[in-house]
Order: C-alpha cells, then structure tokens, then sequence
C-alpha cells in the first residue's frame, strides 16, 4: 500500500550487538542473545501539505535463537506486543505498523475534512504509538521481559502501559505466581501489598490513601502483571487500575526474605 511522499519508513535490524541474559544451567553459563528490532513509520492523514500524521516508533527485542523454547518465547512476546506473529518477528511489526496507519485513515479522513472545512484546526489528529522494551535476569534464571507502550490517540493525555513477561528460558513458558510461591505466601500477598502500598506513599490508612487518589474505587489485589526479579518480585499497577492516572503507574516490591515461607 501506498502513501504520500510525506510516509517515511525506517527499518533496520541491529544484529551485531547481543545483549546476554542468565538463564537456567548446571553450570549457570546458559545465555540467550537478542537482536534489535527497530521500525519508524510516519503516515500523513491526507495528501495536503500541512497534515497531521500518525507516527509509529518500535524498539523491540527479540531472542536470537531457533531453540523450540527461543521460538515459544518470541512467539507470546510478538502475540503482547503486535496481537500474534506471522512469518517473522519483523513481518509482524510491519504488519502492524501497516493495520494501525490504514485504521488511523479509515476512522479520522472524514471527520479531518469535515473539521477543515468548518476552519477547525486540531492537534488532536496527530497519533503516535511507541513501543519499547527491555530485558533482566530474573529470579531462578528467568527471563524478565519488559514492555512500554505510550500511546497518544487524541484527547488531553496518551495511555501509557506496562507489562512483564516472566519466561522459563528452558521451555518459553510463562511462569506463573503459583509456580514460584506456595499457598501459604500466595495468601499473604494482599496484606503484605496493602502494607507496602500505605509504606511508599507514607499513610498510615486507607482514608489517607484515597485522599491521594488510591484505591478510591477497588480494594487492593494481587494484579496479573509482576517482574519474578532475582530480590522480589513487583507488581505493577497501570495508570487508572488502583488510581487516579494523575498518581501513575504504582510499582509495589515484595521482597522473598518478607514472606513467610521460602520461595520453591
């Protein structure tokens, strides 16, 4: 598909700078190499010389291997981060990148031409869309994989949002709180969240916590989304899940000497 000359598209793989990441081994020297991946796509809504645009930026890395477990691995981190995977990991994102600039076309053409007309000027028209990621040694050799979207799609604020992925490197599953914590320090964690939550903001109960916007509509829960880091492990909060967005995303640290009983 065809764009205006204004469309630029830059695409590029960094293949000689591998990053390595501790994973499981008897002799703990396992590494997994990644690969950059890195796209820049900027579609003008119409052909006129003044257009808003959307704008696309991806820095994503991908594990540089064909183990099944690389393959199982790549394959749930282009699912969270593009919707699913087709040929390759490159190919989905621009896959992606393509769907997102023709859904931005279809839903704003009109309404743009409409607003022109009436002699309305909106910055609201230009779209950016940025994703972005990183990777740590997690706890018992997992992999620690971090995604970060912000995303500006008119209105007075972008949506930012941020996920970790926890695999097993020896098979690429995703590892699960239950895998890691017996029933007994799975119980513990929401009386050990709602202490650390009153710790980091300094309040002393939960009437002073919703004086500063948390948990003014949803008690505390233990939420999907957590780092298996190699001291704790964090649980994360978007912007809008337990707060007002003015508060933030809301990262919560348990360390493992803090539970009850030892991790398994």
């Amino acid at each position: 598909m065809k764009y205006g000359k204004m469309s630029k598209y830059i695409y590029g793989l960094a293949f000689a700078m591998a990053f390595l990441c501790a994973c499981r081994g008897e002799d703990g020297s396992c590494s997994l190499s990644f690969q950059q991946l890195k796209v820049e796509k900027t579609v003008p809504l119409d052909s006129s010389e003044h257009s808003p645009a959307c704008r696309v930026i991806i820095e994503a890395d991908e594990i540089n291997d064909t183990t099944r477990a690389a393959r199982n691995m790549n394959r749930t981190i282009a699912f969270h981060l593009f919707g699913g995977m087709h040929r390759s990991f490159a190919s989905t994102a621009d896959s992606f990148c393509l769907t997102y600039a023709e859904q931005y076309r279809r839903n704003l053409t009109d309404l743009y031409k409409a607003d022109r007309q009436s002699g309305i000027n909106s910055s609201w028209y230009d779209y950016k869309y940025r994703i972005a990621t990183e990777h740590k040694d997690g706890l018992n050799g997992y992999l620690c994989y971090l995604i970060h979207k912000v995303k500006y799609e008119g209105g007075a604020r972008d949506y930012r949002e941020e996920q970790c992925l926890n695999f097993d490197t020896e098979t690429g599953e995703l590892v699960k709180l239950e895998d890691v914590l017996p029933p007994a320090s799975l119980a513990l964690l929401p009386s050990l969240l709602a202490d650390e939550l009153l710790k980091t903001y300094g309040c002393r109960n939960r009437e002073e916590l919703q004086d500063k916007g948390i948990l003014r509509l949803t008690d505390i829960y233990i939420p999907l989304n957590y780092e298996l880091g190699k001291e704790g492990i964090t649980f994360i909060y978007n912007a809008d899940e337990i707060a007002a967005y003015e508060v933030g995303a809301i990262r919560l640290t348990l360390l493992y000497s803090r539970l009850e009983t030892h991790t398994k």
